[in-house]
């Protein structure tokens, strides 16, 4: 299939990159890395990044804003994104050739191509694997193994979460063979507004502990984030606080969007919980999963199935 993606890049002129809405560092690290990439192996051919820009995520670059028309006779490539209503720009459907690459369950197939590896932790280190290899003609450069690295430092939590293999490692380690300042970037990342850090005090004062300790949540009302002069999408410094506390096995961060929607983001140190996320829905990883609820119902009702499987995994492993 890789050989088919690579016949498909050299056979367009116009290659257009999308991925899915409310961007996270591998969204747009895999997004603008293979943009450079592209741009430096094939200087004669038009590369396009697009979806909606994300301020807070500035440091990976501006995307291109294109007609319809550009879709004509164009390779779209659609990053990081495990289902079709979750990408960003639905004009992707308007391209000549399409291609999913992903490292999410492929619970939503779609495509002419398709490269899907759950099993590696980001998309990011997925095309940065690919690139770095001897077999094709692909050009990395110093911008291209910036975007990369910021990826994979943003879904492997800085290197802390169960998904960094020896493979992740390997691969970062030969970003840091081009010329960007990666420390001086992570440092960036990790700094925060104020608003921010009241935002992340709040949770600290306000989570709820549930299942004998073993489920946490916080619920992130609009009126908060408005009198913090935050939106939605800034408040992903916060999704593993929760997870921080002494005993809790799987967790959840309540986000209340603009429209009225509550998108919900589960995480768990050991149970499988993409499942209980697909019966509300979301989906995602085995540990790291979205979903939406609809009502305080459906909330307590999500928070229950956690407790359910925390309790279990719990009791299997440790105690009781």
């Amino acid at each position: 299939m890789l050989e088919k993606i690579l016949a498909a890049i050299e056979a367009h002129d116009i290659i257009i990159i999308h991925r899915h809405v409310r961007p996270d560092p591998d969204a747009l690290g895999s997004q603008m890395g293979l943009k450079a990439v592209l741009e430096e192996t094939y200087p004669h051919k038009d590369i396009y990044a697009v979806g909606q820009d994300d301020d807070s995520l500035a440091e990976f670059g501006d995307m291109d804003d294109i007609s319809d028309d550009t879709y004509k006779n164009a390779l779209v490539i659609v990053n990081d994104s495990a289902n079709r209503p979750r990408i960003d720009d639905q004009r992707y459907k308007k391209g000549a050739t399409l291609v999913k690459v992903d490292h999410h369950p492929n619970e939503d197939p779609y495509g002419d191509f398709m490269i899907v590896e759950p099993s590696i932790s980001s998309t990011s280190e997925l095309w940065a694997s690919i690139i770095l290899r001897d077999d094709n003609n692909l050009q990395m450069n110093d911008e291209a193994a910036k975007c990369f690295f910021l990826g994979i430092v943003g879904d492997t939590g800085r290197f802390l979460y169960d998904n960094t293999t020896r493979d992740t490692m390997q691969i970062a380690g030969e970003l840091l063979n081009y010329d960007f300042p990666a420390s001086e970037l992570m440092q960036e990342s990790n700094t925060q507004t104020i608003s921010q850090a009241r935002l992340q005090a709040y949770v600290l004062q306000n989570m709820k502990l549930s299942a004998q300790g073993t489920v946490n949540s916080v619920y992130i009302s609009q009126d908060l984030l408005q009198s913090l002069d935050l939106t939605a999408n800034e408040t992903y410094q916060i999704v593993q606080i929760p997870g921080t506390i002494e005993g809790v096995i799987t967790w959840v961060t309540f986000i209340e969007q603009p429209d009225g929607k509550v998108r919900c983001r589960i995480r768990s140190k050991g149970p499988v919980i993409n499942h209980i996320a697909a019966q509300h829905d979301g989906g995602g990883h085995e540990k790291a999963s979205g979903a939406n609820v609809y009502s305080s119902e459906e909330k307590d009702e999500l928070l229950a199935q956690l407790g359910e499987v925390a309790m279990k995994y719990r009791r299997d492993h440790f105690y009781d």
